[in-house]
């Protein structure tokens, strides 16, 4: 594939990538830290209604994982894809790879882009183009030379479940905008449901879609944040749950939450493999990664798992 057919196609992806792959996996983290609070504090309707959102979100990996147990508190890895839409077709925009290690007390993630070339003169987002969620997969266990055991996809565009369910977020709209009969003001705006936030993520035009992902970052990071409240937890429970499927697939199924719960709860402090990217020289919109940081990354990685 030619450098000039991956920057057409990582052209969708050039919007600030490391901070929103930063803000997927800590969404998924937060949320997995709610459901272990839900699971060690109560039992009855609430413990049956988490077994039902998680049963809900399971889905089997796309592509065959390496068995692990968490009973036994074995350190074990899971690939974290965030996806989104761009004019009605599925768009890779965060690729990372968690180890989360008991014996460490925390969980060390690589953060990669997308749309950098690798050695091979492709892009993560360019092999999912082609292969999926699989071939996104197998590339990043061949970059550091470990085996997946558990899989988790954020559904970005569905993040409008989690606001609803939440009662709401404010955000800093940067600027005025109206969109599928939404007016949004430069300033604080206050987004409550499902179509509003929607609207707030449209992409206005053609030279829109940076902007458009900012504010969907925008979301993202105000839903984090309200996470963090219990009382928040306490008064929504059970819409956050009714949400939970709906943004997260996971090949987690509830026993495995539950082992999560007895085996790995000081285990949830985030650790970060930063992965640099430089500029190709000639290709002003094109990166690369160097085989030295990919190598260096690599081995900080798989010292997390021992």
């Amino acid at each position: 594939m030619s450098k000039s057919r991956i920057e057409e196609n990582d052209s969708h992806l050039k919007r600030g990538g490391k901070k929103k792959k930063r803000a997927t996996l800590k969404i998924i983290l937060a949320v997995l830290l709610f459901l272990v609070l839900v699971i060690g504090a109560v039992g009855g309707k609430v413990y049956f209604d988490l077994k039902t959102a998680v049963t809900k979100a399971y889905v089997n990996p796309p592509t065959q994982m390496t068995s692990v147990s968490l009973k036994k508190k074995e350190a074990f890895t899971t690939a974290i894809l965030g996806i989104s839409k761009i004019d009605g077709k599925d768009v890779l925009v965060s690729a990372d790879m968690a180890a989360t290690n008991p014996r460490l007390q925390q969980t060390t993630v690589i953060n990669l882009s997308t749309s950098a070339l690798l050695s091979d003169n492709q892009s993560l987002l360019t092999l999912y183009n082609s292969g999926g969620e699989a071939a996104v997969i197998k590339e990043m266990e061949n970059l550091f030379q470990v085996k997946t055991n558990k899989f988790v996809r954020i559904d970005l565009d569905q993040m409008g479940e989690l606001v609803q369910a939440m009662g709401g977020v404010s955000i800093q709209n940067a600027n005025e905008f109206t969109a599928q009969g939404f007016k949004f003001p430069q300033g604080t705006v206050a987004l409550n449901n499902t179509k509003e936030v929607a609207a707030y993520f449209t992409r206005l035009n053609t030279g829109d879609t940076k902007k458009a992902f900012a504010r969907q970052q925008e979301v993202v990071m105000a839903v984090l944040s309200k996470l963090k409240s219990p009382l928040l937890l306490i008064r929504h429970y059970g819409q956050i749950l009714t949400a939970f499927p709906k943004v997260f697939k996971t090949s987690f199924n509830f026993g495995n939450v539950k082992a999560l719960v007895l085996n790995y709860r000081g285990a949830l402090s985030i650790k970060k493999i930063n992965i640099h990217s430089s500029k190709v020289a000639g290709q002003s919109e094109v990166t690369a990664i160097s085989q030295a940081n990919l190598d260096l990354a690599k081995e900080q990685f798989q010292e997390s798992l021992k």
